[in-house]
C-alpha cells in the first residue's frame, strides 16, 4: 500500500492504521527473511516512516510518546551496521577528494583500519529482538485513533513540526554546533515525510516542497555523518594526519551549511499557519473530488 493518504481512508483513524501495518509489516517480513541479505536499512527506513505518519497525528495521536519511543527503541539495536557502514563510506568519499593529498591519504588509511562489517553487525539474536517488538507494536497499531477528523488531524502536527524546524534552523545558524545542525536535520525529515503523506492533496504543487525537504536532510544528514566522523578521528590517526583530514572535515561541513541555510530558507520562508491553511484548501478540494 502507498505510503500517502488514499481516497479509501475515510478518516484520518483509517490512514493511520492503514500505513502503519503496512509498514510495521514491511519491516518485520524483512528482519524475519533469512534470504534478505543486510537489510537494515531497509529495516530502519520502514520505522522511520511510521514514526513520521505518528509524528503528523502527534497533537491527535494520546499514544504518540508511548509508540514513538517504542519504535525508536525497537531501531536502536540494529543500528550498529547502519553507522559502521556510513563511516567507511564518508571516509570513502572523503579519499577520493580532489587537491588535498594529506587529507585524503589519512582519510584512506584510516578506513583500512576500521574493521569488517561482518564484525559491527547485528547477530540473530538482535534481528529477533527487532521483529518481537515490531510485531507488538503493529498489534497494538490496530487500534490507534486520531481524535480528530479531516483536516483537523493533520493541521496541528503539520504546523508544529514546520515551528520546530524554522526554530532549529535559527539555532544552528546562531551556534553552528553539530548538535543543533542534528536536530534541525530532525524534524527537516519530519517535515519530509508528512509532505509525502500529504502529497495525494494535489502532487504537481506538492513535488517541489517534497524535493526541497529531501534535499535539505539528505545535506543534514552528510554534515552529521561528518561530525560523527571528526570525533572519531583522533583515535586512530597520529597528530599531523589527524588535523589534516579534520581541516578537510571542516571545510565539507561548512560548505553543507552553506547549502542548508539556502535551501532551508526557500523551504521554511513561509508562516506554518499559512502553509497549513493553503493544503487545508487543497485536501478539501482533493476530498470533495473523491466523494
Amino acid at each position: 500500500m502507498p505510503y500517502c493518504l488514499i481516497p479509501e481512508d475515510k478518516t484520518p483513524t483509517d490512514a493511520l492504521r492503514r500505513i502503519a501495518h503496512a509498514e510495521l509489516s514491511d519491516a518485520l517480513k524483512l528482519a524475519q527473511d533469512p534470504g534478505a541479505g543486510s537489510p537494515l536499512h531497509a529495516l530502519r527506513k520502514s520505522v522511520k516512516k511510521t514514526r513520521g505518519l505518528l509524528r503528523l497525528l502527534r497533537p491527535v495521536f494520546a499514544e504518540f510518546e508511548t509508540e514513538n519511543a517504542a519504535l525508536r527503541d525497537a531501531a536502536a539495536g540494529i543500528s550498529a551496521l547502519r553507522d559502521a557502514e556510513v563511516m567507511r563510506l564518508t571516509l570513502e568519499s572523503l579519499a577520493a577528494l580532489p587537491g588535498n593529498t594529506q587529507a585524503a591519504e589519512a582519510a584512506a588509511t584510516m578506513r583500512a583500519q576500521l574493521p569488517p562489517l561482518s564484525e559491527t553487525g547485528p547477530d540473530h539474536s538482535a534481528l529477533t529482538r527487532f521483529s518481537e517488538e515490531i510485531a507488538q507494536i503493529r498489534h497494538r497499531a490496530e487500534h490507534w485513533k486520531a481524535h480528530e477528523k479531516g483536516w483537523h488531524a493533520y493541521a496541528p502536527g503539520l504546523e508544529l513540526t514546520l515551528h520546530q524546524a524554522q526554530k532549529r534552523m535559527k539555532a544552528a545558524r546562531k551556534t553552528l554546533s553539530d548538535s543543533n545542525f542534528h536536530r534541525w536535520r530532525s524534524r527537516i525529515k519530519h517535515h519530509w515525510y508528512q509532505a509525502r503523506l500529504l502529497a495525494p492533496i494535489w502532487p504537481e504543487m506538492m513535488e517541489p516542497q517534497i524535493a526541497i525537504a529531501d534535499r535539505l536532510g539528505e545535506i543534514l544528514g552528510e554534515h552529521h555523518d561528518l561530525a560523527v566522523l571528526r570525533h572519531a578521528v583522533p583515535a586512530h590517526l597520529p597528530e599531523p594526519e589527524s588535523d589534516a583530514l579534520d581541516r578537510l572535515i571542516g571545510q565539507e561541513q561548512r560548505a553543507r551549511e552553506a547549502e542548508a541555510f539556502h535551501l532551508g530558507t526557500r523551504l521554511l520562508g513561509e508562516d506554518p499557519a499559512a502553509l497549513s491553511a493553503r493544503w487545508g484548501h487543497w485536501y478539501q478540494l482533493w476530498r470533495a473530488e473523491r466523494n
